[in-house]
């Protein structure tokens, strides 16, 4: 693989970086031919954060290349009208894929999600060409009922205020002497 060295107006740089993704492409203009790139890497400067180096990569076109996928989630679940929360696991998607196959999410209607729903890799409607690298039993997201700290305070005093017994293993001196 060559490495090429170009110089960037800051400006434009700055314009690119407010919205690129690792998933987004970029075409190049190097002596005169056009290349879809990628972003690889941003260096910054460790006391302005500016950024002082970007690393594109320029796939071959029969070679797929990993990488990760958003995934967005679309609607508000009808668990999380009922009192759930969502808890989205995993943000991005790890995939294999060709560089004509690249998308820059994955899009989920969770509109009509319960409570208890759980979103699993092998439900995601993923396009043609992206293998996804996670098992498809993998959790994305789930909706979860949140259990408030006063139920649990019930629930522990109600067993407390249970009449049990406590069950006597050893017997102490005292009772052994009463005993003979």
């Amino acid at each position: 693989m060559e490495t090429i060295s170009i110089s960037l107006d800051k400006v434009e740089v700055l314009r690119i970086m407010n919205r690129v993704a690792e998933t987004t492409s970029i075409v190049l203009s190097l002596d005169g031919k056009e290349h879809r790139a990628f972003l690889k890497g941003v260096q910054r400067d460790k006391v302005t954060d500016s950024v002082i180096h970007l690393d594109f990569f320029i796939p071959s076109s029969g070679h797929k290349m990993e990488l990760h996928i958003p995934i967005r989630l679309k609607g508000t679940p009808i668990g999380v009208e009922k009192g759930g929360i969502v808890d989205h696991i995993i943000n991005e998607l790890p995939v294999a894929v060709l560089p004509k196959d690249i998308v820059e999410e994955i899009v989920v209607d969770v509109s009509s999600f319960d409570v208890g729903h759980v979103l699993r890799v092998g439900d995601l409607e993923i396009p043609e060409g992206i293998k996804p690298l996670l098992d498809d039993e993998d959790a994305i997201m789930l909706i979860a009922l949140p259990r408030a700290a006063k139920e649990v305070e019930e629930e522990e005093v109600e067993e407390l205020e249970e009449d049990v017994e406590p069950e006597v293993i050893n017997k102490g001196k005292k009772e052994e002497e009463e005993e003979e």
